[in-house]
């Protein structure tokens, strides 16, 4: 079943529809084009609104094969480079941590299964506890803010049963 245009008679379904459709529009653009005031490309900025456009002529055949006619090719805009993130097998995981004031020293318990004492980095740097541990092929990794008056000398560590206790003297 097919539907008739009413002035012209012709088939305005399927393909022929699409060509008429394709047609119009190249004349519209061709009209637009010979305006003085409208480039074939364009950018406009309004209301921190960005439009850009272009507008090609071609054929429906030369659309199908994915041609552009020679006059009307746009160099391709640079993009920046990416980096790609290096895929990696270790499994970067934060530890679960329980924090205490024991009146004289803070106590941090962080859950580390599987992690070996000689594994363990921990470091206090101004007000920040960093902990940093691995067990093949996962990596644990914490940052523990610290108020600076709270934090005294190096950590005391002690690891049993796959739990971490660190222990902060408090300043005076």
């Amino acid at each position: 079943m097919t539907r008739k245009d009413r002035n012209d008679n012709e088939d305005v379904t399927g393909v022929a529809g699409l060509e008429k459709i394709a047609r119009g529009l190249s004349n519209l653009f061709n009209v637009l084009a010979d305006f003085d005031n409208l480039p074939r490309r364009g950018r406009h900025e309004k209301d921190g609104r960005v439009m850009e456009y272009s507008f090609a002529a071609r054929t429906l055949r030369e659309a199908a094969e994915g041609r552009v006619a020679a006059e009307e090719e746009a160099p391709a805009p640079e993009q920046p480079r990416r980096r790609a993130a290096k895929r990696t097998t270790v499994e970067m995981l934060e530890p679960v941590t329980d924090m205490f004031d024991e009146g004289n020293e803070l106590v941090f318990l962080f859950e580390l299964p599987g992690v070996e004492r000689e594994d363990i980095r921990c470091i206090l740097d101004g007000d920040i506890l960093l902990l940093e541990a691995k067990s093949g092929v996962r990596l644990y990794r914490k940052e523990t803010f610290i108020e600076e008056k709270l934090a005294g000398n190096a950590p005391q560590l002690n690891l049993r049963n796959g739990v971490l206790e660190v222990r902060l003297a408090k300043q005076s």
